[in-house]
């Protein structure tokens, strides 16, 4: 029949034009019921998903696209499971070795090989991006072109333009690393950064905050942003005025008080001043006083 010359689903889904960085999961992996655990509330159909993938049905059973994509969907999953266990883990290693994941876009990076990585671990959170190992940063993977194909082409080829990061997951590309240590690249040297040069010289970062501050307004915008800053204006201009008058009636009451201290001062200081000197002038008082006795018993004793 016409159905025999199909080929199995899952090299057939692995083979689109952006699905390079999918391996092909074991099927015994997939009958096994352990490890799809969960997976069953995630999409619909989840039998005759099943059933597809595993060419329990052929593609003239399966003329559904919603099916096709279900099926997709739940192979991702299944596949972002796969690929962190020992058989996966070997089989993106050959991927790896071959460059079939890309290579990191920064120049400094001399063509790194990349892995694929997840944002989120959720279907429909975001597309799969690409981590290098060398320089630690994540990047959106080429642009990949999709081709027709008798498995329900029309309804595949929007998301393989996007592969769900989903399909990888967060854990892979970091467990591969601790896994294969010895792929593990040296990091970038300090001196690699690339320095921004204007007729040689070096461009200093104030210019670059400076630029990042000035931005182009139309003349309308201009005026509008004159007329909707003049009200802060007026208000910045009076509290100004307020603060101004508040700090020289504090001064004018410092003054004041100050004059005030500096009279009594004077006062207490005159007060024992004069209280010395009423001392002082009637010592002398006595003084004069028994002199003048003593010329007085000086002359009765003469007479």
């Amino acid at each position: 029949s016409a159905s025999e010359h199909y080929e199995p689903w899952i090299q057939w889904f692995c083979g689109l034009k952006g699905h390079e960085m999918f391996c092909e999961v074991e099927k015994s992996y997939i009958e096994d019921g352990f490890n799809l655990y969960g997976l069953r509330a995630c999409v619909s159909n989840f039998s005759d998903c099943l059933d597809l993938i595993l060419d329990r049905i052929g593609p003239d059973d399966s003329d559904d696209s919603h099916l096709t994509q279900n099926a997709c969907t739940l192979y991702g999953l299944i596949h972002a499971r796969y690929i962190i266990t020992a058989h996966g883990l070997d089989a993106m290693y050959n991927k790896y070795a071959a460059k079939e994941f890309g290579t990191c876009p920064l120049i400094q990076c001399a063509g790194q090989p990349v892995l694929p990585v997840g944002l989120k671990d959720e279907m429909g959170a975001d597309t799969v991006k690409i981590f290098c190992p060398k320089c630690q940063c994540i990047y959106h993977p080429p642009p990949m072109r999709t081709r027709s194909n008798q498995h329900g082409a029309s309804a595949v080829g929007a998301s393989a333009a996007g592969v769900d990061g989903a399909s990888f997951g967060t854990t892979f590309p970091h467990l591969f690393l601790m896994t294969f240590s010895n792929l593990v690249p040296d990091p970038l040297p300090a001196d690699s950064v690339y320095v921004p040069r204007v007729f040689g010289f070096r461009v200093h970062q104030s210019a670059r905050q400076r630029n990042s501050t000035t931005t182009t307004a139309s003349p309308t915008q201009m005026v509008t942003g004159r007329r909707g800053n003049e009200e802060p204006a007026r208000e910045n201009a009076e509290n100004d005025r307020d603060h101004r008058e508040r700090v020289q009636e504090e001064h004018s009451i410092g003054g004041l008080k100050k004059r005030a201290v500096r009279t009594e001062d004077t006062e207490r200081k005159r007060k024992i001043d004069e209280s010395k000197g009423g001392d002082g002038n009637s010592h002398e008082n006595n003084g004069v006083s028994e002199s003048s006795s003593k010329k007085r018993k000086s002359r009765q004793e003469v007479v």
